[in-house]
């Protein structure tokens, strides 16, 4: 890839935003698009160029970063895309259940598109600055391809194998810190319960055997109760569903991952589905104020 081609981002909510910052950054072209013509106000400034149609980015463009909200997007925009007169390589960052991804990829091998999934493991913050994991699976020849646009996007990447590897291991990923996100927000709420100052409790708890990344993301905007979005929380009860979902088909019960989608329906009731998903904590202390309110002191 060579600097004066351009890049198109589709999708250019929280994710696409930042890996269109990172592409312009590098002095790269972007040419966005995204049918909430809203969401191109945040790169409006930075150079990048908007395109009206899907289609227009296509043929614009040799490789196409799509970073949209779901599967369904994913497949409405590929006849777009594959119809192009070139058609571009496709580098979908977007969370899709293996299933959907396959059929994504069936009919990109059709149609002669080349595609590879790259689902990333971060926030937008952490992609803006560059300490996020894309999932890298496809055909080699393809990942090669691509390569130089990972290398500005998610410069830490982990080839997983073949087409939907990288949703299966997405969404595991995605189980373990969705449970150790809301295992933070409850420690936090009991900390404080139990008298300990927040702020000091969370010193403590990054030096100890309890350590995870999540304290040093999540953990401040907890305390300070700042839900400004680097993940939006109606996007992580989406995993979650997509995780509950496969695990159902294969007679798995996750107990505590149904435990956190319904704190997170909880959180989504009190606050809205646009914060961050630090706003999961407000559904434990929703709980905590209505058991003081009730004298929850216990029976003799």
């Amino acid at each position: 890839m060579s600097s004066n081609a351009p890049v198109g981002v589709i999708g250019l909510g929280l994710m696409g935003s930042a890996l269109a910052a990172r592409l312009i950054d590098a002095g790269i072209g972007v040419i966005g698009f995204d049918v909430d013509v809203a969401k191109s106000d945040g790169l409006r400034a930075s150079g990048a160029e908007f395109a009206a149609f899907a289609a227009e980015v296509a043929e614009r463009c040799r490789t196409v970063v799509i970073a949209v909200y779901d599967a369904a997007q994913v497949k409405s925009l590929l006849p777009d895309l594959a119809n192009a007169r070139l058609p571009p390589l496709v580098i979908c960052t977007t969370t899709c259940a293996p299933g959907d991804i396959a059929v994504i990829a069936e009919f990109a091998a059709r149609s002669h598109l080349a595609f590879i999934e790259a689902p990333i493991s971060g926030t937008s913050a952490e992609v803006r600055a560059g300490t996020a994991t894309a999932l890298v699976a496809g055909d080699a020849g393809a990942i090669d391809a691509a390569a130089a646009t990972l290398d500005v996007t998610c410069p830490q990447r982990i080839d997983v194998g073949a087409i939907g590897n990288a949703s299966r291991t997405k969404l595991a990923i995605n189980l373990i810190l969705q449970s150790n996100r809301a295992a933070l927000a409850e420690g936090i709420v009991f900390a404080e319960s139990l008298g300990l100052d927040g702020a000091g409790f969370l010193a403590a708890a990054r030096r100890s055997a309890a350590y995870s990344a999540v304290m040093d993301s999540k953990g401040e905007k907890m305390l300070a109760r700042d839900f400004t979005p680097q993940s939006h929380i109606a996007q992580t009860l989406k995993d979650a569903e997509l995780i509950l979902r496969e695990a159902g088909k294969r007679g798995l019960p996750l107990p505590m991952t149904t435990a956190q989608a319904s704190l997170l329906r909880a959180a989504i009731a009190l606050q809205g589905p646009d914060g961050d998903s630090a706003t999961v904590i407000e559904a434990i202390r929703a709980g905590r104020d209505r058991g003081s309110g009730e004298g929850g002191g216990g029976r003799a």
